[in-house]
């Protein structure tokens, strides 16, 4: 569902005839780079090539990585994709990344963009990682081209909470006030930019794909394979571990709850700075034996592992609208949240989630063991939480997008 703001889609714009067809160029995260903002823009990218619209892709790579974009590009041939080199990913972090990266980012991006508008001019130019904000309104402007931002999270939570270093938030701040339109993922980043003063806003929930993310039981292999007993509850945290998850209040709040439930097993997917400082409190507090470290896992395997869980766990500092959430709650499984404005988008509390004070571990041990020792609340809220998900089905997103996009070219032209 798309909120009401001044820079709503007007389809009548197009009168009798049918939706323009676009030339998109795109700047921003595509997979392998790791985390649900390269996984949702690549998703999109694919909606969009497959309703009949050129689709055009500029993104970072590592050198590590190389292999991993061939197998993209090959999954994706509606896309067409120039990477460009970075020495590693840089996974858009509440503070700014180093001057040397900037300036690497800034050359390439000015450079393949740059010959991509040359060899056959866009309609309109996206920006789909917010830390590009920084660089890419002056390439549209240089070009003449309309722009777009792709407003998913960081850094505009960070600028909005007031956690960003004040010179970097200026800058980001003005460069907003270039494009020509901010697309955010949740009506609280929305009404954030609106408060600053930013008029050209407009929201497009996150989305998932609600038929690969369906309830199932558990995949007994894949149990067996990690340990797992039919009497153990289980509890997923899946993200990429950095400081921003608070992936220790789960190690923290586990050491609590486990005192009281022996049968609790929590399953740790993803990768990050974090997972070895969490294996180490783990067998500081003598409970390694009760978690099992996945590292990255293939996406085309999450629900897999989403539906292993009778809970799952996401104690963020800030989201955007994480994909988990909606993921979890598609899969019908029991969502336990920080109670963030992200997850307030996402979850009515005690009935399709359960929201916990943020960085509170004894509030999180409490409520853990609530929904552990209470399945049939856990099936009755993962049922409304199903029901729920289909507002945020892959199509009606898709559809969303390419209508203010198609928007976009009455009004500029």
């Amino acid at each position: 569902m798309m909120t009401d703001s001044p820079a709503a889609p007007n389809p009548a714009a197009w009168t009798s005839e049918a939706p323009p067809t676009l030339n998109l160029l795109f700047v921003g995260a595509l997979p392998p780079l790791p985390g649900g903002a390269a996984i949702s823009m690549a998703q999109l990218l694919a909606g969009l090539a497959h309703s009949g619209h050129r689709v055009r892709a500029i993104a970072p790579v590592t050198t590590e990585g190389l292999s991993q974009a061939d197998c993209f590009a090959a999954l994706h041939p509606g896309i067409t994709v120039t990477r460009f080199e970075v020495p590693y990913y840089e996974l858009a972090m509440p503070v700014p990344p180093p001057d040397e990266y900037r300036a690497l980012e800034s050359a390439s991006i000015e450079r393949v963009v740059s010959a991509q508008v040359n060899t056959d001019r866009p309609d309109v130019l996206l920006i789909g990682r917010e830390s590009y904000v920084w660089y890419v309104p002056s390439l549209a402007t240089r070009h003449r081209l309309p722009c777009v931002l792709f407003a998913r999270g960081n850094p505009t939570r960070a600028i909005l909470e007031d956690v960003y270093p004040e010179a970097a938030a200026r800058h980001f701040l003005e460069q907003y006030g270039k494009v020509d339109l901010i697309v955010t993922v949740a009506s609280y980043l929305a009404d954030g930019l609106r408060r600053l003063g930013f008029s050209h806003v407009v929201t497009i929930p996150n989305a998932i794909d609600v038929d690969q993310f369906v309830p199932r039981p558990r995949d007994a292999r894949l149990a067996r394979e990690l340990g797992l007993r039919r009497e153990d509850v289980v509890i997923v945290h899946a993200s990429n571990l950095t400081p921003l998850k608070r992936p220790l209040d789960i190690v923290a709040s586990a050491e609590r709850a486990l005192r009281s439930h022996p049968d609790l097993v929590y399953l740790v997917v993803g990768d990050g700075a974090l997972r070895g400082t969490m294996e180490a409190a783990c067998a500081a507090a003598g409970i390694a034996s009760r978690f099992r470290f996945t590292g990255w896992v293939d996406y085309e395997r999450m629900p897999d592992y989403i539906n292993l869980a009778d809970i799952v766990i996401m104690a963020s500092e800030g989201e955007g609208l994480a994909r988990v959430y909606l993921e979890t709650q598609s899969c019908a499984r029991l969502l336990l949240a920080s109670d963030i404005p992200a997850a307030r988008e996402a979850v009515t509390d005690g009935e399709t989630g359960i929201l916990f004070r943020r960085g509170d571990v004894q509030d999180l041990a409490a409520k853990t063991l609530h929904a552990a020792e209470h399945p049939e609340l856990r099936a009755a809220i993962g049922w409304n939480a199903r029901q729920q998900a289909a507002r945020h089905s892959l199509p009606r997103a898709v559809a969303a997008y390419a209508a203010v996009l198609c928007d976009l070219l009455p009004r500029k032209h």
